[in-house]
């Protein structure tokens, strides 16, 4: 069954609720007020019977310019409207202001409804439908049927019913992927012996009994109780269908008209998006940047500063790129419509498209933002993933964010993934982080250019310390993450940008080269060590011994990375040949006796118990042995 909504609008008194009821035999004008007062207040619902396997919800709308935040929120998720002007009256100012709300919302199908044909002769009402022509031109609405009706008289209803049928067929269908689930709440209320009741139209997505959704921007879990559609209990409502969600777990006073009951994770709180603004074709406004407005979408209404990025000032028919910076958490998503208002007095100026539903502070003028909303509102879905992995790339966002912020389904967008996987656009550092190309470039030219200047500022240094090249590249990248650093480093190295050897860092092809007196250094220094053999000097005092220390503890590092000394720990370096000895005397006799004890290694090598201790837990850190009581024997993988 295909899923239809349809929406009236039009000014007040034209006779929408009236023609409403003769299609239906619904009276939408449920409170005491309207009842008393004669007009709509607040949002009106029914359903259109039909034997076309057509589910077909009509939403009633106030006419009145003190109630348009009230028809904003019912207005959004229609799929037909029906524009309602009065045969005796024509087009009025609020007919005019609906109208332009319905075409900055891009509401593609409708029929423009002449009520009350009956009080106006045919002179007239031949008048009236060009009035009505001149206004539509241009539109959605130009060429569509102009219908003739009268709710009191029945005149034209059943043909309008047909008109409203045909055109409800030939709507597309909308996505009901229950991970897509978002329903804007226009009425909360409890039920004696149920609890809390929300209604809403379902934008996208479908919901069943029993499921879990996520409430925003509140962040509050609740369960599907019970669900209705047309005052009917079903088990599931799908896109397109007005329902009503009997909700456990939290309270009416928990709720407000404008929350967004969702698929848990669908959607991010936020206190600042990206936009594009349409000026309505006619208002006699100017916006400027910094302007406070009231920012309606679905069914919620938020006040905001719009920060214009590309103009100072935009009127009459013109657009801008903008940041809305809102005064309290709201959650959208990508591709949303939304109308603005002035903050005072009350008008409304005009709306636009959601291009990032979560962004990040942005300057006005630059010329980076300006080309990346330029592709985030005109590109195709593969362009504007492209976008999305490349800003959050800088940001190390994982593959759900990104999926998040396009606005798709994990399906759909794994097909938009291989793609630019395949082009080389993205690369795969790890299952749930892909970085766009130009980022990895990026940090290919941060890690190079941190390298050449150490080598220039220690030329005998066989490399940074891969502790020291992680924590100045990560405060470069502006992360903490260490596991992703971790993914990034590997990736260079995979890449052949760097090298690792011992614990440093390199350029891939630096190699350590001596002046003739940094060579005579090494000489000294080396025969230092070969004529201490087990019994090596301080680290430290060893470079103390030179004129330059620090280049002295260099050129110690660099013969370590070549072979010729190994480092026992931090305080101290041996003779290569003579610790290698010292380790095959130990591997050796535990091969012949099965273990060792330290007195005995001690003995063997003819040392003092300190050294012995270093050589031992050397040994251990290489697993080469391994302690067993007070014994070593040899490592065993496979133990």
């Amino acid at each position: 069954m295909k899923n239809v909504i349809i929406g009236t609008a039009g000014h007040i008194d034209h006779g929408k609720t009236c023609l409403i009821k003769a299609l239906t035999q619904i009276d939408t004008d449920r409170l005491k007020e309207e009842k008393q007062r004669g007009i709509t207040i607040e949002l009106g619902f029914a359903d259109l019977p039909n034997d076309m396997d057509l589910d077909i919800g009509i939403i009633d709308v106030p006419g009145h310019e003190k109630f348009v935040k009230h028809m904003l929120a019912g207005i959004g998720g229609i799929d037909i409207v029906l524009l309602i002007v009065a045969a005796d009256e024509g087009f009025m100012p609020q007919t005019k202001e609906h109208f332009e709300i319905l075409k900055m919302l891009k509401i593609k199908k409708g029929i423009v409804v002449m009520t009350k044909a009956d009080l106006a002769d045919e002179e007239w009402r031949e008048v009236v439908k060009e009035d009505i022509k001149d206004n539509v031109a241009g539109t959605f609405l130009e060429g569509a049927p102009i219908m003739e009706v009268s709710s009191y008289t029945g005149q034209g209803i059943e043909e309008l019913k047909k008109q409203i049928l045909e055109m409800a067929a030939q709507c597309g269908s909308r996505r009901e992927d229950r991970r897509l689930l978002r329903l804007p709440i226009d009425r909360v209320f409890t039920i004696d012996g149920f609890g809390t009741v929300i209604t809403g139209t379902l934008m996208e997505g479908s919901v069943g009994t029993g499921d879990e959704v996520l409430l925003y921007p509140s962040q509050k879990k609740a369960k599907v109780r019970n669900i209705q559609v047309h005052g009917n209990t079903v088990t599931e409502a799908r896109a397109g269908q007005r329902t009503a969600i009997n909700l456990a777990g939290i309270k009416k006073e928990e709720l407000n008209r404008g929350d967004v009951a969702a698929y848990p994770g669908l959607l991010e709180n936020t206190r600042m998006i990206d936009v594009r603004i349409d000026m309505f074709d006619r208002t006699k406004r100017i916006l400027k940047s910094g302007s406070r407005l009231h920012f309606y979408y679905g069914s919620a209404e938020a006040l905001c500063k719009a920060v214009l990025l590309d103009q100072e000032a935009i009127g009459e028919g013109e657009s801008c790129y903008a940041q809305l910076r809102f005064e309290e958490e709201i959650a959208v998503k990508r591709g949303d419509r939304f109308i603005l208002r002035f903050y005072s007095p009350l008008e409304t100026i005009g709306g636009g498209k959601i291009l990032d539903a979560a962004a990040k502070k942005k300057k006005r003028f630059s010329e980076e933002a300006i080309a990346s909303l330029k592709i985030q509102d005109e590109g195709k879905d593969q362009d504007v993933l492209a976008q999305i992995f490349l800003e959050e790339s800088f940001r190390l966002g994982d593959l759900a964010e990104v999926i998040r912020k396009l606005g798709k389904t994990k399906e759909e967008a794994e097909e938009l993934v291989d793609a630019l996987l395949e082009e080389k656009t993205i690369k795969k550092i790890s299952e749930n982080l892909l970085l766009h190309k130009t980022y990895l470039s990026d940090v290919q030219s941060k890690a190079k250019a941190l390298l050449e200047n150490y080598h220039r500022e220690n030329p005998v240094s066989s490399g940074m310390p891969k502790e020291e090249f992680r924590g100045k590249l990560g405060r470069l990248l502006r992360t903490e993450d260490q596991k992703k650093l971790e993914l990034l480093i590997n990736d260079l190295l995979q890449g052949q940008a760097v090298k690792e050897e011992a614990g440093t860092m390199s350029l891939r092809d630096f190699q350590v080269t001596y002046t003739e007196e940094q060579k005579k250094m090494a000489d000294r220094l080396g025969a230092i060590y070969e004529k201490a053999g087990l019994e090596p000097p301080l680290t430290q005092e060893v470079a103390a011994g030179e004129k330059d220390p620090r280049l002295a503890g260099q050129i110690l590092g660099s013969m370590h990375n070549r072979g010729v000394l190994g480092r026992l720990n931090y305080q101290y370096y041996m003779d290569a040949a003579a610790l290698k000895s010292a380790i095959d005397v130990l591997i050796n006799t535990i091969d012949r006796q099965g273990k060792i004890t330290l007195a005995q290694y001690r003995d063997l090598i003819g040392t003092s118990r300190k050294y012995a201790v270093m050589i031992l837990e050397y040994a251990d850190e290489n697993k080469i042995t391994k302690m067993t009581g007070d014994c070593r024997v040899l490592y065993r993988q496979e133990d």
